[in-house]
């Protein structure tokens, strides 16, 4: 199962899969697990890079590892929570919905640059929008600052309805700051935080929405994304994406799969960053163990925008 195959899946979702058989009859090695990533990257793009991932997995486990990507995050957790999948690599929202309504649990959550956290930044291309000039992050890339309260009125391109950073904790920014993200702002969603990224950039909306930095995934493609797109907004830290196993997994599989990520990252420590599998995959650098309370402030937030608007999915 390849290419061809995971393109397809791509775009109609997890229906050519069955059951899978990662319980295995009486204990027994199961003879596949079916991995799935969600869409943060073009689809194409995403499928280049897991390949290496799959084939390292079924590897270490010594078991066929087969992947796909479907086309939202709902689609990957009703495919762990049916049985259809047996790893996952969710952001925190979704795991946390995952847990709430199948048991999914969570077995590992991700490091960038030492860091189990992370936060969306908002974006424009418009300087004038700015409350001050544009100024050098450490990095190189250009910032600048501006008050929630411009968003008003414009049109703002988020990722996906169950994205943490590409939506949840941006539309509870607003609405703390007197914005109701479904009337005094004209909302798009594109999919991906790169597509958030290169829609703002190309003028499609004239803010997004994506996690922090989402630019520096698409350099090769546009080397001036870092001066043109300007973050000027953050919203509160948030737990980082993980890996998530069904609930009900033999317990010696959960530690198998749990100890294969954690070597990988171990193994690639010495390689070039930009080559690293699970870099290019979702920019991991390591791994943490999951911990009672992670979510816990995904989802209080959850709790929140239910309250004011309609965000029951």
């Amino acid at each position: 199962m390849k290419r061809r195959t995971l393109c397809a899946l791509a775009v109609c979702g997890i229906g050519l899969f069955g059951c899978s058989t990662a319980d295995g009859p009486d204990g027994a090695t199961p003879a596949k697990l079916v991995l799935g990533l969600v869409p943060a990257l073009e689809a194409d793009k995403l499928i280049d890079n897991l390949i290496p991932l799959e084939e390292y997995l079924g590897a270490e486990l010594g078991i066929p590892v087969e992947s796909f990507v479907p086309q939202d995050y709902t689609g990957l957790i009703e495919a762990l929570g049916s049985g259809r999948a047996d790893i996952g690599m969710l952001p925190p929202f979704a795991g946390m919905l995952g847990l709430e309504r199948y048991g999914i649990e969570t077995i590992l959550i991700s490091e960038r640059n030492g860091e189990a956290r992370y936060r969306a930044q908002w974006m424009t291309t418009d300087p004038d929008f700015c409350d001050e000039p544009p100024s050098q992050r450490l990095n190189g890339l250009m910032e600048c600052v501006a008050s929630i309260q411009k968003i008003r009125g414009k049109t703002v391109g988020f990722t996906d309805p169950t994205s943490t950073s590409g939506y949840l904790f941006p539309a509870l920014q607003l609405i703390d700051a007197g914005i109701n993200p479904e009337e005094d702002i004209q909302s798009v969603f594109v999919g991906s935080h790169d597509a958030a990224v290169i829609a703002v950039l190309n003028g499609d909306v004239e803010i997004a929405a994506a996690y922090d930095d989402a630019r520096t995934y698409i350099t090769n493609e546009y080397p001036d994304i870092g001066t043109q797109v300007l973050p000027f907004n953050y919203s509160d830290w948030i737990p980082n994406d993980g890996v998530q196993v069904p609930g009900d997994m033999a317990p010696e599989l959960k530690e198998r799969i749990k100890q294969a990520f954690l070597k990988l990252t171990r193994e690639e420590a010495g390689v070039p960053q930009a080559e690293r599998m699970l870099f290019k995959l979702y920019e991991i650098d390591g791994f943490v163990e999951f911990e009672e309370g992670m979510y816990d402030p995904v989802k209080r937030a959850f709790e929140q925008m239910r309250d004011k608007i309609d965000l029951d999915e």
